[in-house]
């Protein structure tokens, strides 16, 4: 990228992804997409530990999960309480410990790391990859959740200014979605279906005006594709059990290899009526004779279906708070990497009553939108809405730069 250019950036809590002016950022013959993952490998001959961030940090989970922090974006900007530490920590495998600014942090073998500290390494290695230099003071437009109260958009602030931005903005998640796809028309009520890795939100923004606000969000910060690739990994894991007598759950390693494979085999049901997983690369002690385990649509399906009508609760919440009704809504867009899923459009449809829209790639989108919000030419005007203060019914829309 040449100087003085400005990008937008999705901080996800599965992946990250930087745009510039509507189009996705990557190396040549490389994805956007960079795994929200920062590893902390032993260290070389007693040397300094040397973290590893995206796609070599998460493959080092199956090896070494203790020090592989991933979905840090659930804890950033947490406050320190060992009560609510005790309830997240199943969901991660480095212990939650208080951080040095009293807020949740992670240990790993290279010491205790604050979420901040996490959001501010994935953005630097996932700006660097692309060729983003902060210091020629490119504008940044980073994205959070419209859940996301004061102090984490704060936290979120902080991450992006230690990147080296001088100019930074935040804008929530479904607003750039929104952004994203009324370049070139308009309407008044959108629906932002996000179903992602780790997290579901869903909100209703009103676009009647630009910039656009919303009316009401929710969500859980615990659903997501995730729970879709551990259920199926239980469903293979225990039909082995009962076909071969071998437990693919006897080793945390080798389970989270499966629950890999699983994610790979959902992910080919879009090409792919079905594949195999070979069990023997999942678990090398395993028999040389155990069979691949078959994956088909109708067993992703299957298994997918309840955490999907899981979306369907908040999006009731959702318009209630709103108090507008599906039909009033005039569009739905799709964002989310688990937008994906096969089914989920039929039943999206089912819900609201309108074909739902993924144009735009849902793993894409929200960086897209984010990158036309830091490109437009009243960039500080648009963003003019001081962090935690309280603009809509449920949520600030954007924080301003600084």
């Amino acid at each position: 990228m040449t100087s003085r250019q400005s990008v937008g950036i999705d901080l996800g809590t599965t992946h990250t992804v930087v745009a510039h002016v509507g189009r996705p950022l990557a190396p040549r013959r490389a994805e956007p997409l960079v795994p929200s993952v920062v590893a902390f490998p032993p260290s070389q001959d007693g040397g300094a530990i040397e973290p590893l961030v995206g796609r070599r940090a998460r493959l080092r989970r199956p090896i070494d999960a203790a020090n592989v922090i991933a979905s840090s974006k659930r804890l950033i900007g947490e406050p320190w309480n060992a009560t609510r530490a005790e309830q997240l920590q199943s969901f991660y495998v480095p212990e939650l410990v208080e951080s040095p600014v009293r807020r949740i942090g992670l240990r790993t073998r290279a010491g205790v790391h604050d979420p901040v500290e996490i959001a501010e390494r994935i953005l630097t290695y996932a700006c660097g990859r692309v060729g983003v230099r902060p210091e020629e003071n490119e504008a940044a437009v980073v994205t959070v959740p419209s859940a996301f109260g004061a102090r984490q958009r704060s936290a979120v602030f902080q991450a992006i200014r230690e990147v080296g931005f001088d100019r930074v903005g935040i804008v929530e998640e479904p607003v750039a979605t929104a952004i994203a796809y009324l370049q070139r028309s308009s309407l008044r009520y959108a629906a932002v279906y996000d179903f992602g890795g780790g997290t579901f939100d869903v909100t209703v923004v009103d676009c009647a005006r630009y910039p656009f606000d919303v009316v009401a969000h929710g969500g859980d910060p615990f659903l997501g594709g995730d729970d879709v690739d551990r259920a199926l990994a239980e469903q293979v894991a225990q039909q082995t059990l009962e076909a071969t007598g071998w437990d693919l759950r006897s080793e945390r390693g080798t389970f989270d290899r499966l629950i890999s494979a699983c994610e790979w085999a959902k992910r080919a049901m879009a090409e792919h009526e079905r594949v195999g997983i070979p069990l023997t690369e999942i678990d090398p002690a395993a028999p040389a004779d155990i069979p691949p385990a078959p994956i088909d649509r109708e067993l992703v399906q299957r298994i997918a279906e309840p955490f999907i009508r899981r979306t369907f609760i908040y999006c009731d919440e959702v318009l209630d708070r709103g108090s507008i009704k599906a039909r009033d809504v005039d569009a739905v867009f799709l964002a989310g990497g688990s937008s994906h899923l096969v089914g989920l459009k039929h039943h999206v449809q089912a819900y609201f009553g309108k074909r739902p829209r993924s144009d735009l790639d849902p793993l894409h989108v929200v960086a897209v939108g984010a990158s036309y919000a830091a490109a437009r030419p009243d960039f500080q005007k648009l963003l003019d809405v001081p962090v935690g203060r309280r603009r809509s019914r449920s949520s600030p829309r954007m924080t301003p730069i600084a």
